[in-house]
């Protein structure tokens, strides 16, 4: 049996990091090269997906894909640094699940139909819910920074964050 997902570029090891609560913070300017996180894409039950911005050329790279997308996902610590590895969940208001997926880079865009949906993302021991309204043109984005720095660091093991 489908489960409906399907990747382009698969990070197997991602999924799991995520679960776990485990993750990467970046800063726009971080010193990464591009092709240490590339864009990744995918659909879900026919959605499609696709995921990356760590540095400035990734993201112009997105924003080139912006017209094919409607909603777009940010994710931030409060004090404005891109946070990366985050388990995303949108389901309508009915409660149907329209995508699961794992975003390993900051900005996610989604091609949804116009309505109103539920998002859950998780990453870093903590979840936010927001429920957002999709439109039939344009681009709707949604700006989850509720992490902390200090709330990173000490869900990520390792050096100091």
């Amino acid at each position: 049996m489908s489960t409906g997902l399907a990747r382009i570029a698969i990070l197997p090891i991602a999924f799991a990091i995520a679960m776990s609560g485990i993750g990467l913070a970046v800063s726009a300017d971080a010193a990464m090269s591009d092709d240490e996180v590339p864009l990744d894409q995918g659909t879900y039950r026919g959605t499609p997906w696709i995921s990356g911005g760590v540095g400035a050329s990734a993201r112009e790279a997105l924003m080139n894909e912006a017209d094919e997308y409607n909603l777009k996902l940010e994710f931030a610590v409060a004090e404005g640094n891109y946070l990366a590895d985050v388990a995303v969940s949108i389901n309508t208001l009915d409660d149907v699940p329209v995508l699961r997926a794992f975003s390993p880079g900051p900005w996610l865009m989604i091609k949804l139909p116009a309505g109103r949906y539920q998002v859950d993302v998780n990453g870093f021991e903590r979840t936010f819910v927001q429920e957002v309204t999709v439109p039939a043109q344009g681009l709707e984005t949604v700006i989850f920074n509720g992490w902390t720095k200090a709330g990173v660091a000490e869900a990520t093991p390792g050096p100091s964050y």
